[in-house]
């Protein structure tokens, strides 16, 4: 796919976005979410690199320090079950500039609010009630 620049006149090549996913449990929400976003701009719009079971900070530096290309446009998609973890993960993120969503901790808050119940933040909860 080219994109013509009109001042030069010259067709520069557009780079496919990097999209990474990273969950604490398989990622499965939001890998879905995702491909719902870029089926949005047609097959093949964005590239998805997942990283599943992520308990930790350091797995999440691990992991952008072997994928992160810095030619490419990127962003992430999470869902954390920890809001440290979130938040963790959110600053490393801003630190490196890359923007993120997260997909799971604003609807946590807006659930615990209009029930007046905590969260449990375990990880895989919804593929655990669903194999019930």
């Amino acid at each position: 796919m080219g994109i013509l620049d009109l001042d030069e006149g010259v067709v520069l090549e557009s780079v496919k976005p990097l999209i990474f996913v990273m969950s604490d449990a398989r990622g499965e929400t939001a890998n879905v979410v995702v491909m719902a976003a870029a089926a949005q701009f047609g097959p093949d719009s964005v590239d998805i690199v997942r990283l599943h079971d992520a308990k930790d900070l350091a797995t999440v530096e691990k992991f952008l320090d072997e994928n992160v290309q810095p030619d490419r446009p990127m962003a992430v998609f999470h869902t954390f079950s920890d809001k440290n973890m979130r938040r963790e993960v959110r600053g490393l993120l801003e630190s490196r500039g890359i923007p993120s969503i997260d997909l799971l901790g604003p609807a946590i808050s807006v659930i615990a609010t209009l029930s007046g119940e905590e969260p449990n933040n375990k990880v895989g909860a919804l593929r655990d009630q669903l194999a019930k």
